[in-house]
């Protein structure tokens, strides 16, 4: 007993040290990027609101110190395409929460994205997708979804082409965190992001073909959409029938009675039932400004925003679904690193409307841009 005891420390000893190796490379590879590309690690066609944020006057949810009822937040949210420079591409989306109107500072930030099952759920799987998304995504794409079937069904299931706005669609997030109570008892929480009003039917939800074909991005050969058709039309939805609405949502679960067991739902690539873990309402949020392109690239997100009652749990191992939570709160050093980069070579301009420009990319390649 003694000795398969200390045999299962050492093993846990190794795996935290190969957690620890794999989240410093990650973290030095995209800091790399961010400093020389002058670029977000992901994420980078983005368009940021400003607005409020105020927590429902009757919670559903156990009492708590930080949704406390009524209780008022400035907010800035900011909605972006998780990959390429082009708001009419075949991508996921996504909607990433400030509860304040500042550029880093805030009590908590929570992160999310289009669909409820992601494209990888754990170090290990993040890291295959990484290598697929360095050689040049596309073709690159379908051996990893080959191998990863759960990351197949998870992309036909969050990609979104030629949304008419940012809030036609839902946004869920893709780690599970914690959420303590006034009654000091740990539960596990995943959010989501709904439009208000919302009849149950995104905009810009795939057809059968996209769903099974997700990594095929680029627009339609005839797409009359231009680069940049999104934020302009949010912008304009803003000035024309005023503020964007939303409600934030938590879903609570308590955890297994072994904490040694991970249980299969704990990964984010397993929605929960509604039925029996219902999405309660958190907050109002109302949105009323479109901020500067120079503004958005100024503004991070960050998981380590939060307060201590609503923790990250902490993981064991690469194959630990927590070890995303890992490699997201190192990213902060991509973030630091992409301002420096601003500071050194400057802000990079905004891109144009036209897929004829150099840093528009073709996915897979193709002679000319369609």
């Amino acid at each position: 007993m003694i000795q398969h005891k200390l045999l299962m420390a050492i093993i846990g000893i190794y795996r935290r040290i190969v957690l620890a190796i794999v989240t410093f490379v990650v973290t030095v590879l995209v800091a790399s990027k961010s400093l020389f590309g002058r670029e977000r690690m992901s994420h980078e066609n983005g368009i940021l609101l400003r607005g409020k944020l105020k927590i429902v006057e009757n919670p559903q949810f156990p009492e708590h110190n930080f949704f406390r009822a009524g209780m008022e937040f400035d907010c800035r949210v900011r909605h972006a395409a998780a990959s390429f420079k082009d708001d009419a591409k075949l991508v996921v989306r996504s909607a990433s929460i400030k509860f304040s109107d500042n550029r880093r500072k805030s009590p908590l930030d929570i992160l999310m994205n289009s669909g409820d099952m992601p494209l990888f759920w754990n170090a290990r799987t993040f890291v295959g997708f990484m290598w697929v998304s360095i050689l040049g995504k596309g073709k690159h794409y379908t051996p990893y979804l080959r191998k990863h079937g759960q990351a197949a069904v998870g992309g036909g299931i969050s990609v979104r082409r030629d949304p008419v706005s940012p809030n036609k669609m839902v946004y869920n997030t893709k780690t599970v965190s914690g959420f303590i109570g006034l009654d000091e008892v740990y539960r596990y929480a995943r959010y989501r992001l709904v439009p208000v009003p919302f009849d149950g039917q995104e905009s810009g939800a795939p057809d059968e073909w996209d769903k099974t074909h997700a990594w095929l991005q680029n627009p339609y050969p005839d797409e009359p959409r231009h680069r940049n058709y999104l934020k302009d039309a949010t912008r304009e939805q803003l000035k024309s029938d005023g503020p964007l609405h939303y409600n934030l949502q938590i879903q609570l679960r308590l955890p297994p009675p072994d904490d040694t067991i991970q249980p299969e739902w704990l990964s984010s690539a397993v929605p929960w039932d509604q039925s029996a873990f219902p999405f309660v309402d958190v907050a109002r949020v109302e949105l009323n400004e479109a901020l500067s392109y120079k503004e958005s690239q100024l503004t991070w997100f960050h998981m380590g925003n939060h307060p201590p009652s609503l923790p990250m749990p902490r993981a064991r191992s690469i194959d630990d679904p927590h070890s995303l939570i890992h490699l997201r709160l190192a990213s902060i050093w991509a973030r630091r690193a992409r301002l420096v980069s601003y500071r050194i070579f400057s802000m990079p301009a905004a891109f144009s409307d036209s897929r004829k420009a150099k840093d528009w990319i073709a996915i897979p390649p193709v002679k000319d841009p369609p």
